[in-house]
């Protein structure tokens, strides 16, 4: 495929980012470049899913690194606008301002449905495959992408980057579309769903096992459901040889308690996996208060995700171009 120059590139992006940017109007997406809002990925039965993409303001590179989010809200709620949101939006200028491309997520949501978590997997997928098939339209590189969630998109997230793609077959138009990240990073996202010990909370609307119908469609539990329960749990797919992965996690959540971050962490140091864990003190879920002021702060935390994004392509600085 003919690659279009960046003027080219641009010149059709900024007509259509503004173009999207008048129809999304209630998005409230501030951004200082170019974008692609709801460009479609793919198809599944009459529902279109679609995904956003934000361009670095100046000196983006030939093949741009990613940084692809996938928005929380426990597999049934949320949307890729959260992206653009304040809590998400400085990581993206962050890395933008390295040259990197923004990309945020729509996926199937469960909500009694038929949609299983599974599924929720197989689309954050497929997002990756359609961006390998059309790198060249968007000036990107496929070997280059970082992938970043919060909550249930934590867990997506980390899924990603550990599990084998190859077990999540989806849009077979995008099949011949191979892509591995190089590394993910988790906020408060659910490390493995069999030990339901990790989700018991002092919290009395939290069931333990609250999450089992979105993996199954039924609350029979683990022990009916193991190879479905493993399946979703990142736990179960780390190896020694898995992408560097970054964990951070509020010592006061009861969404999804403390005690996922450290029982992966331990599961990787024992198999020699690269995984940086970092404790966020008197932090809930989203960040919110628990007990005193978050530390590290929200703004600490923000720097910390996308450092961590920027370090992992380093060892290409070839793509990192410079600010004048």
């Amino acid at each position: 495929m003919r690659r279009l120059s960046l003027r080219a590139r641009g010149l059709m992006v900024a007509a259509f980012g503004l173009l999207a940017a008048a129809a999304q109007d209630g998005k409230k997406v501030t951004w200082a470049g170019q974008t692609q809002l709801d460009v479609p990925y793919k198809k599944v039965g009459n529902k279109e899913l679609r995904l956003d993409i934000y361009f670095p303001d100046e000196n983006q590179p030939q093949d741009a690194p990613v940084l692809y989010y996938v928005h929380g809200g426990g597999w049934a709620a949320g949307s890729k606008d959260k992206g653009g949101l304040p809590l998400m939006r400085p990581v993206f200028e962050i890395v933008a301002e390295k040259g990197f491309v923004c990309v945020s997520i729509d996926y199937r949501l469960s909500k009694n449905n038929g949609v299983l978590m599974r599924d929720c997997v197989t689309d954050a997928m497929d997002g990756l495959r359609f961006l390998r098939k059309n790198a060249d339209r968007y000036g990107i590189d496929p070997e280059q992408i970082v992938v970043w969630g919060d909550s249930a998109g934590g867990q997506l997230a980390q899924m990603l980057a550990l599990a084998d793609p190859e077990k999540f077959p989806g849009d077979p138009s995008l099949a011949g579309s191979k892509v591995r990240p190089v590394a993910g990073i988790s906020w408060y996202g659910p490390t493995d769903f069999t030990d339901v010990g990790l989700f018991r909370t002092d919290a009395s609307d939290k069931r333990a096992d609250r999450f089992g119908n979105r993996i199954v469609g039924n609350s029979k539990g683990y022990a009916a459901n193991r190879e479905a329960y493993e399946e979703m749990s990142p736990y179960f797919w780390i190896r020694k040889g898995s992408p560097p992965l970054l964990l951070l996690q509020g010592d006061g959540d009861t969404t999804i308690p403390f005690a996922h971050a450290p029982h992966l962490k331990k599961k990787a140091d024992e198999i020699g996996a690269d995984l940086t864990m970092v404790v966020v003190k008197n932090a809930g879920h989203n960040w919110r208060k628990a007990g005193g002021s978050p530390k590290p702060g929200v703004q600490e935390i923000q720097k910390i995700t996308a450092d961590f994004a920027i370090a992992q392509i380093r060892n290409k600085p070839s793509r990192i171009p410079s600010k004048k």
